[in-house]
């Protein structure tokens, strides 16, 4: 019989919120800041997996100048997040977090961005409170898998005990290495990623926030 689950767990990315032109045009700034030249989108694409340190040392080659570049990234990421987000965080969204803490369930968030902009983030909309853990990026790449083994150690949290909410096919292969069920999330991602998440994700894809709530409602009760 399989346990049951005690935690939600979300990605933060386009998982919680909407965060590509946030975090790319913060990226933009702190590459301009330290080398006087500008970044193309494909570029800093090109070097995600590792967090936002990381990803500027790929591009940079320079663990000096990628420090520099990264405290510019933040204070560009703080000015532009109150501007681009005034409204602060969804709704409808807070109301589903919001009730799986109330039923009981722990909500983790775990991700492949900095732990310093992630608390930005969750600080600045008001998640702080609702959240029992957070596990954040590493300077050298992909470290999913190792979070969540981390995440299982320090909660005593067995696999079948926990659910993942992400937006990538990285992310569905990092969940089958530690044998996670993965919940893909595409409200925030364009239609071509959508589609490739639902080719590869056998287990749930949700497309709006309706449906999330409805497929949280029914594991809460399915798990209490």
């Amino acid at each position: 019989m399989s346990k049951k689950i005690k935690a939600f767990v979300f990605d933060f990315d386009n998982t919680l919120l909407p965060s590509d032109e946030l975090v790319v045009r913060s990226f933009f700034k702190g590459y301009e800041k330290v080398t006087g030249k500008k970044a193309s989108i494909e570029e800093v694409i090109s070097h995600y997996g590792p967090d936002e340190k990381g990803v500027f040392y790929g591009i940079l080659n320079d663990k000096e100048k990628a420090e520099e570049a990264f405290i510019v990234y933040l204070e560009e990421y703080k000015k532009l997040q109150s501007t681009l987000f005034k409204d602060g965080f969804n709704k409808k969204y807070y109301s589903i977090l919001k009730n799986i803490k109330e039923e009981g369930f722990k909500i983790i968030v775990l991700t492949g961005r900095s732990r310093e902009s992630s608390i930005l983030s969750l600080d600045y909309f008001g998640l702080s409170n609702l959240i029992d853990g957070l596990y954040s990026g590493s300077f050298y790449g992909v470290n999913k898998p190792n979070s969540f083994k981390k995440l299982f150690k320090d909660f005593s949290l067995s696999n079948e005990e926990v659910i993942y909410f992400d937006d990538t096919l990285n992310d569905i292969k990092s969940c089958k290495e530690v044998n996670v069920n993965i919940c893909s999330v595409t409200m925030y991602i364009d239609r071509k990623n959508a589609e490739i998440l639902k080719e590869n994700n056998k287990y749930r894809v949700v497309s709006s926030l309706d449906e999330l709530n409805d497929f949280i409602k029914n594991l809460i009760k399915e798990n209490k």
